[in-house]
């Protein structure tokens, strides 16, 4: 890895999240406002948690059928994304209750039930991405190396001319990636990209290590009582490889798409920029008009609001960005809409092959 500054830093304030945040102030304030944002909150949580339980009960106690039991695979699948995108990603913001305790123990969600460390997550997304967001070596969701190649400064690879094609399934591994060990992995190694990543401690570990063991226990062990190894498998990396596709494509449409800005930490000490028009510009919203999708996605089809506003709870996001788009177009800072996902697709599609090609010889380029 080429030499990079030990910090890359940002210029804080400006007019444009001045206006933006006194108007979300505002709309916040209300107190109908909070009281309904907590009841569908609240609601869709029962909603999540009480999918994954049915489909889970379902396959274990009623032990259905191969069709019966491809949907309820599909269930808890479901169940499992609505608790990713709707209940742990809040809480592990803050943004689930007003107390760290509580927003933790609510966001160990992602260990118990997903597999995957909260205490990791919480450095590789609300740090390492959030802060650094398509920064190249600082945002660890677009460091795909040696794999695939995800924004510019990023060296050319052969393989990579085939990206387009292969990312999809490796996509499907992201998560199993993280629950066999990647995250422990990351706290040995005492970083994520640039973010420091310190060896977890009393409650901290407790919940690292029962959360992967309760995961192992309800996704492996118990299933192994009912059926047969090899059932259970298939099960398990059919059930993996669906929650990981759609977690990842969700992020990438907001950040890896043709409408995205990227940079690197020498070119931010060259030119620094503005946070928040950093943010707006290398993200994407797609899907507005969308209730369902945006139900399903906790909100994330509204990227560029979260990352604006990661402590407030997603039912909120819809309405924020009525107000960022209108601050956006007043103070001249690009703000990207795809309108629909089929078009969110095609604009990673050719972004993705792009890079592929760009900076291989002639001779590869055309075939």
């Amino acid at each position: 890895m080429s030499a990079l500054p030990a910090k890359v830093s940002f210029e804080n304030g400006g007019d444009f999240i001045r206006d933006i945040r006194r108007e979300v102030d505002l709309y916040l304030a209300g107190r109908r406002t909070r009281l309904r944002g907590n009841i569908q909150l609240y609601v869709k949580s029962v909603v999540a948690f009480g999918v994954l339980a049915a489909s889970w009960a379902s396959l274990i106690f009623l032990h259905p059928g191969i069709v019966l039991g491809l949907f309820a695979l599909a269930g808890l699948s479901l169940g499992a994304i609505l608790v990713g995108f709707c209940i742990q990603h809040d809480a592990n913001h803050g943004a689930y209750f007003r107390t760290r305790r509580a927003n933790h123990l609510m966001g160990w969600s992602a260990d118990a039930l997903l597999g995957i460390s909260s205490y990791a997550w919480r450095v590789k997304h609300n740090v390492a991405h959030h802060t650094y967001t398509n920064v190249d070596g600082y945002d660890d969701d677009i460091n795909q190396t040696p794999f695939a190649r995800l924004m510019p400064s990023q060296q050319p690879r052969r393989w990579y001319r085939l990206q387009h094609l292969y990312i999809w399934p490796l996509y499907c591994v992201m998560v199993i990636r993280w629950q066999i060990g990647a995250d422990a992995a990351a706290i040995i190694r005492g970083r994520i990209a640039h973010s420091a990543l310190h060896p977890p401690k009393r409650w901290d570990l407790t919940g690292l290590v029962g959360g992967k063991l309760l995961f192992i226990g309800w996704a492996i062990v118990v299933p192994l009582f009912v059926y047969p190894w090899w059932v259970v498998v298939l099960g398990y990396v059919g059930f993996t490889a669906m929650t990981s596709l759609i977690t990842a494509t969700t992020f990438q449409l907001a950040h890896c798409v043709e409408e995205a800005d990227f940079t690197s930490a020498e070119e931010l000490k060259a030119n620094p920029r503005v946070w928040a028009v950093h943010e707006v510009e290398t993200t994407v919203d797609f899907c507005p008009r969308n209730p369902v999708l945006t139900w399903l996605l906790g909100g994330l089809n509204y990227q560029i609001e979260h990352h604006l506003f990661p402590r407030v709870a997603h039912v909120h996001y819809p309405r924020i960005a009525e107000i960022v788009r209108r601050n956006a177009a007043q103070h001249g800072v690009r703000y990207t809409v795809q309108p629909s996902l089929w078009r969110a697709l095609r604009s990673h599609h050719r972004h993705v092959r792009a890079l592929g090609r760009i900076g291989m010889p002639v001779e590869i380029e055309m075939g």
